[in-house]
């Protein structure tokens, strides 16, 4: 059997996540909830520990305290000990300049110290922020068969959105001839996962002839079409689950799959681990259901009182329905208390939202996209930010945003039209 040591594990989590917008204001992307229990990266960190690789750079970068605590050593994961672990990279002085990671090639650039420190064979790159289970360890091992110096997991991808993609053209052998970034009117649908896996050598001299010559800084934009041609490019094809939670609606979508046995998402049989310890899951009652509740093909963790009908929504530990509420096709994060006769529909609940008696959340027209962004939310989802408040009797329509630590009734926005959002007026009136 191949040795777990002689291949380092990249994992690149310092993504922004723009378009999940105030989800991932305070967050890095893969430290966003999901799926009552988790987080974004504990995917990514389970398949590491289900493929039995031992050696981890965490590379962060924007806002990573949440994250960093969620994953510490790695000890959920069996990540720590003699021979193996997680190192926290994030971005730091080099000889000539400070500066953020540019892309992701100069992300792993910028820590081939810690690389070369281990003499690694190969070199796996991975993405904190994609929904999937996949064995990395059949990739590793095609890789060496067919003695490839970079081999990309792809998978087909909807005509319509190759735009988003780094997509591949390959022979019946699955060696790679052509590579286009998100381009229109792409020649192929075999999207490139983002998980890769480098020769190291060969990883080494890309990266120092590109990346350290200030020729680019990616690896889509610049790393792989500079291959084609002079290396063995190898497509590794994937058919199983996999989502890439980019946008809102994606990320709802995904979240709505772990109901859906159908969908092929299925956190059990995947044996996903988490930190049992993070927003003091391990200290949670169990779940109370009482007299006038109901329940249906939802998901409902430890910690939540309901005593309203819940129908096609995750709950996070700790949220609490009231007598009378009505809650449908939602995600409700941790501790988040929705008082009595509200009505909630199609709708984000971050962290410790209060909700007062008699509010409507998600009603009017899905069609008027948020004003702010109309690019990250037009198909009727509304979002509380972590903290929010709404006072009893408020109404909030769809593709509403509200502020992470808003209180609109002190906004004086009781009633927020659909396409709205609402934030913070400083003294002078405008916003923070």
């Amino acid at each position: 059997m191949r040795p777990a040591s002689d291949t380092i594990v990249m994992l690149l989590a310092g993504g922004v996540g723009s378009r999940l917008n105030i989800l991932a204001s305070k967050r890095a992307k893969p430290a966003v909830p999901f799926g009552g229990s988790y987080r974004i990266i504990d995917f990514t960190l389970s398949n590491v520990m289900h493929s039995r690789l031992e050696r981890i750079g965490l590379l962060t970068q924007y806002k990573p305290y949440s994250l960093m605590d969620h994953v510490r050593g790695g000890e959920p994961w069996d990540l720590i000990g003699r021979g193996r672990g997680i190192k926290v990279l994030p971005p730091h002085t080099g000889d000539e300049s400070s500066d953020w990671y540019k892309g992701t090639a100069d992300a792993i650039y910028q820590n081939m110290d810690f690389m070369e420190h281990h003499d690694p064979d190969k070199a796996l790159i991975l993405s904190g922020d994609h929904i999937y289970r996949m064995d990395y360890e059949s990739m590793i091992q095609a890789h060496e068969e067919r003695g490839a110096d970079l081999t990309i997991a792809a998978m087909e991808v909807p005509w319509e959105d190759v735009h988003r993609f780094g997509v591949m053209v390959a022979g019946s052998d699955w060696w790679i001839t052509e590579f286009q970034e998100k381009v229109k009117g792409a020649k192929s649908n075999l999207a490139s996962m983002g998980i890769y896996v480098f020769k190291y050598s060969v990883l080494a001299e890309e990266l120092r002839s590109v990346v350290g010559a200030h020729k680019g800084f990616d690896f889509g934009k610049d790393i792989i079409p500079g291959m084609l041609g002079r290396r063995k490019l190898l497509c590794f094809p994937f058919s199983g689950y996999w989502r890439d939670v980019g946008t809102i609606k994606s990320y709802l979508d995904a979240n709505m799959d772990c109901l859906n046995p159908e969908s092929g998402l299925d956190l059990y049989e995947w044996q996903l681990r988490t930190a049992p310890d993070t927003d003091r899951m391990g200290d949670r009652m169990p779940v109370k259901i009482l007299e006038h509740a109901s329940v249906r093909d939802s998901l409902v963790a430890d910690g939540c009182v309901i005593d309203g009908e819940v129908e096609g929504s995750i709950l996070f530990p700790g949220v609490h329905i009231g007598k009378g509420t009505r809650v449908r096709d939602c995600v409700m994060m941790h501790d988040s208390v929705i008082g009595e006769k509200c009505v909630l529909d199609y709708s984000i609940i971050d962290k410790n939202c209060m909700v007062g008696s008699g509010t409507v959340i998600g009603t009017g027209d899905k069609s008027v996209p948020n004003s702010l962004y109309p690019t990250h939310l037009d198909c009727g989802i509304s979002i509380l930010g972590k903290g929010a408040v709404v006072p009893p009797g408020a109404k909030i329509g769809r593709n509403c945003i509200i502020y992470p630590g808003v209180d609109i009734g002190r906004e004086g926005a009781r009633e927020v039209e659909s396409g709205e959002t609402v934030v913070k007026k400083d003294a002078s009136g405008g916003v923070k």
